[in-house]
């Protein structure tokens, strides 16, 4: 058996090189030659380190070469430690792409700050990523089990202090932010989506920012803040608020709407929001400042339900399991829109709990029903007695699968509709937030270190947003966090190898080269001294 570089050239004149597998053979007296396999592009399997791999693998099952790499006979090998490299290449890669170095450091400059935090900041908001983390133990520990520069020297008051920074510069660092987003993306604020989640606290809280409010985490007995976050319609954030715990969405909203015009100087933008958002005066707060909106209707409230519900004609189907009506009601377009799917979906769930209900209203009296809402909504009660009301059940029926919008701008029906559908991008980053970067619970007690924490998970969401974006522009189908998986596998090692110390990187692993070539940058090298010398 033997390896061959079979060459074939392009149309262009170019040459591309396959490595395969051969074998010879007699057939009779004649030698032939056999492809057995064929490995890949030549240069795909050396810039990826398939070869290495390859090479790595055949070695154990060789007694000469096996000898070599466990150190037995004239070589002595040594691993002396290991630690986590790959993501922090990556988005070190991103942070300068960013420019959020070079953006911190000219804020300190210009706040005469002595110490340097930047580094102190690209620490926490790498921790979000990887491995989150208190404050504490990414001093303790974490950073002692990654391979980056600097982020030994940084002491725990730099943390704190870093984060009482961050909160001073919220605006400037977001505004800058979205200049360099800009140039890197093209992003416009001619479409921003916005939304709330609130987060809760750990521990006394002594600032009037954490107060008791409806939670959107099931923790009513703990105190919160809200978080507005603004989006672009690529995915990417671009600003958010903190607000104390017990204010209403629609409050937020409107204030939300003063900021995103004083900030980001936009002439012309559709806000999208939910539901919970809308209320008659922010509605003409947004048409005073010259700005539209497509905005979620809660149907079942609306003065206009039974006129929207009545809409003549078949409804038109935008794409699957989305359909729409509309109609023109005092200078705004209402559209209803319909789910199939969550149709059927609305249907079985009614019909099992009017089930439950047949079978309760024997055994229960009527205040033992109409407590629970799920029940009382189907039922009359007629003196002592209770039953279901067939006009109920059927009033509820023409709300299976339907919910409303409406919209001040020129967008088509249809095209309202798919824009309020991409509303789910800001639920995600919220999800994002709380689960992979663990916003919560905090532990902070001072308000400028609950925003400047907040600011940080804000940070990294953005850098996992614009990977995201990469990725889908790359062409690659593989989910974020699959992707940051196969990232995690290349690790750097200190090794010595009959007396000579080198730190080295593993090979790389499923997706990891795909996300370096989406953001435009190569694999580190084998050999990572050359990268940062002073660790060797």
């Amino acid at each position: 058996m033997f390896i061959r570089v079979n060459k074939q050239k392009n149309k262009d004149g170019s040459i591309r090189q396959y490595l395969q597998i051969c074998r010879t053979f007699r057939v009779e007296k004649k030698v032939r030659q056999q492809t057995l396999f064929t490995l890949g592009r030549l240069e795909d399997l050396l810039e990826d380190g398939s070869v290495d791999t390859i090479i790595e693998g055949l070695a154990k099952f060789s007694e000469r070469y096996a000898e070599r790499i466990h150190g037995v006979g004239s070589s002595s090998v040594a691993v002396l430690w290991t630690k986590e490299f790959g993501p922090v290449y990556l988005f070190r890669k991103i942070w300068d792409q960013l420019g959020l170095g070079r953006l911190l450091r000219k804020l300190m400059d210009n706040s005469e700050i002595a110490s340097r935090y930047d580094e102190a900041i690209f620490a926490m908001v790498l921790n979000r990523l990887m491995d989150p983390s208190s404050k504490y133990r990414i001093f303790r520990q974490w950073v002692e089990s990654v391979y980056a520069e600097g982020l030994s020297d940084i002491q725990l008051h730099h943390y704190y202090r870093a984060l009482d920074f961050l909160a001073d510069q919220k605006e400037a660092i977001e505004r800058e932010l979205y200049g360099q987003l800009t140039d890197l993306l093209s992003l416009d604020l001619d479409l921003v989506f916005y939304d709330t989640t609130s987060s809760y606290f750990e521990g006394e809280e002594t600032d009037d920012l954490a107060q008791y409010g409806y939670s959107k985490d099931s923790r009513g007995d703990r105190k919160q803040v809200v978080i507005g976050l603004l989006m672009t319609r690529q995915g990417i954030p671009v600003a958010h608020q903190v607000f104390p715990g017990n204010l209403h969405d629609s409050k937020s909203f409107a204030m939300v709407i003063d900021d995103l015009k004083k900030r980001f100087s936009v002439n012309k933008v559709i806000l999208v929001g939910d539901r919970g958002m809308v209320s008659e005066a922010n509605l003409a707060h947004i048409r005073e400042l010259g700005m539209e909106y497509v905005v979620g209707v809660k149907l079942r409230k609306s003065n206009h339900a039974q006129e929207l519900l009545s809409i003549r004609g078949r409804f038109k189907k935008v794409r699957k399991n989305l359909e729409v009506k509309s109609k023109e009601i005092g200078g705004e377009t209402y559209v209803l829109c319909y789910n199939p799917e969550a149709a059927a979906r609305d249907e079985a769930s009614r019909k099992a709990v009017l089930e439950n209900l047949e079978k309760k209203l024997n055994r229960l009296g009527p205040a033992g029903l109409v407590k629970n809402r799920a029940y009382s909504k189907y039922l009359t009660i007629e003196k002592a007695a209770a039953r279901i009301d067939e006009r109920k059940v059927e009033e509820e029926s023409k709300y299976d699968g339907k919910y409303g919008i409406r919209t001040n701008s020129k967008l088509t029906p249809e095209e309202a509709a798919l824009v309020y559908k991409e509303l789910w991008r800001v639920e995600q980053a919220f999800r994002n937030l709380k689960t992979d970067l663990d916003l919560r619970p905090m532990y902070h007690r001072r308000e400028s270190r609950i925003r400047g924490h907040i600011l940080v998970c804000f940070l990294a969401l953005v850098m996992e947003s614009y990977l995201a974006l990469k990725l889908r522009e790359f062409g690659c189908e593989t989910s974020v966090k699959n992707v940051l998986h196969d990232i995690s596998q290349m690790k750097a090692s200190l090794i010595r190898v009959d007396g000579v110390e080198q730190i080295v990187r593993t090979e790389l692993y499923g997706q990891a080269n795909a996300a370096f070539a989406a953001i435009g940058t190569q694999a580190p090298a084998r050999i990572l001294q050359e990268i940062w010398q002073s660790e060797v």
